[in-house]
C-alpha cells in the first residue's frame, strides 16, 4: 500500500482554525453503523500506538482516526483491527 501524505499536515494552518474534535464528533453523531463504545476504544488505542499515526490522521490512508475506528465498515489500512 503507498503511503500518502498526511491530511493534516498538508492543511496544518486550516486545521489550527477548527477544532478537530468537534468536526469528529458532529459527523460521528450522523452516522447510524458504529461499533460499540468498547470496541471504538480498542481500535483508538491501537492507533495510538502505531508507527503511521500522525498526531490525529494517519499517515496510510489519511483519516482521522477516531472518526475511523468508530465506524463498523471501516478497517485499518494496515490490518490492526
Amino acid at each position: 500500500m503507498e503511503k500518502r501524505p498526511c491530511f493534516g499536515c498538508e492543511t496544518k494552518e486550516e486545521l489550527m482554525k477548527i477544532d478537530v474534535s468537534q468536526l469528529i464528533e458532529d459527523q460521528l453523531a450522523l452516522e447510524l453503523d458504529r461499533v460499540s463504545d468498547d470496541v471504538w476504544l480498542q481500535r483508538q488505542q491501537l492507533c495510538l500506538n502505531c508507527p503511521f499515526r500522525n498526531q490525529d490522521t494517519c499517515s496510510k490512508c489519511g483519516c482521522f482516526y477516531q472518526f475511523r475506528t468508530a465506524l463498523n465498515h471501516k478497517r485499518c489500512p494496515v490490518g490492526k483491527w
